[in-house]
């Protein structure tokens, strides 16, 4: 198989290889794979599987799984677990209720969590909802609880709904926006760290990231991230030098099963703070998780582009009279 460390292989550059190897539709093939003898794959193993299906003649549209991958305990041999993407929104779902935990704790909010939903009593600080569910086939539960904490605080929280399974538009609430979860399988293989970027250690540093998180335009009076997000293990804040400042900026959370980019930004507008992000979260914790968050727009996209591809849709609610 060709071999080109200076750039990214595609799932179809390497079906090419694939095919000039001699292998065509029908073919019986087992693979076993050391992924750096392989090279960097743009979605990591997927990329590869997925060029293996089109050599052979799969649709993508077929029955998940794909037995002629065979998974080696050695680190350097291709680890692939297969997940459906309901799984795969699953993780994503908690991933992003671990760092919606840890936003509420360091501000020194009280939360709850069961397997169908995380939620919190109190006043949600800007940009972050009440409630998230984690769940798609407990709806009745997260009804119940969308209703206490109505009654409790007196108006309809906020909430995400994982997903798009609950219709509350007849229970007074109005759709703010939908948006993708979205998946990168691992590399294995540490990214390098981008230039120019320094992870944010003290609360001086951290008051002026959120100024420019702010600046581009999360407009907020009020603090959102508090200086004991700083001390959480799980948690990574990143920004990228400019004068005194910064004018880029991420953040990266770890989960048992993932890794999360979220509140990505750019002062210059460009898309290289995308790709400088996902190499952080690569190199944040373990390469060897996948690399999972949410977006829409544009910036879905570009994530997109990157390499990374949707596994499910989520809605973000609010009360219909705009609280």
């Amino acid at each position: 198989m060709a071999h080109y460390r200076s750039a990214f292989h595609t799932r179809f550059t390497l079906a090419k290889d694939l095919d000039n190897l001699g292998i065509s539709a029908g073919d019986m093939v087992m693979v076993h794979a050391a992924m750096k003898r392989v090279g960097h794959p743009l979605n990591g193993p997927d990329e590869l599987i997925d060029a293996l299906r089109d050599a052979l003649g799969f649709r993508r549209s077929e029955q998940q799984g794909f037995p002629m991958i065979r998974n080696s305990s050695q680190s350097d041999i291709l680890k692939h677990t297969v997940r459906s993407d309901a799984e795969k929104a699953r993780i994503c779902a908690a991933n992003n209720a671990d760092l919606y935990q840890a936003i509420f704790r360091a501000h020194g909010l009280p939360d709850q969590r069961t397997s169908a939903f995380w939620s919190s009593d109190a006043i949600a600080p800007p940009y972050y909802s009440n409630m998230t569910t984690l769940d798609p086939d407990a709806t009745e539960e997260q009804l119940i609880e969308i209703g206490r904490l109505t009654d409790r605080s007196g108006r309809r929280p906020g909430l995400k709904d994982g997903f798009s399974r609950l219709d509350l538009v007849n229970k007074g609430f109005q759709l703010l926006f939908s948006a993708s979860w979205i998946w990168a399988e691992p590399h294995g293989i540490a990214a390098r760290a981008p230039q120019g970027w320094a992870r944010i250690r003290d609360a001086a540093a951290l008051d002026r990231w959120e100024h420019s998180w702010k600046e581009s335009g999360s407009q907020t009076d009020a603090n959102v991230f508090t200086p004991a997000l700083l001390s959480d293990p799980n948690i990574h804040i990143y920004g990228r030098l400019a004068g005194d400042g910064f004018d880029a900026g991420c953040i990266v959370n770890r989960s048992p099963e993932a890794v999360g980019i979220s509140n990505i930004f750019s002062l210059t507008g460009t898309p290289q703070a995308f790709r400088d992000a996902i190499s952080l979260a690569n190199i944040a914790f373990s390469p060897d998780v996948p690399l999972v968050g949410y977006d829409s727009g544009a910036a879905l996209h570009e994530m997109t582009r990157l390499g990374f591809r949707s596994v499910g849709k989520l809605r973000i609610w609010l009360s219909d009279d705009g609280s």
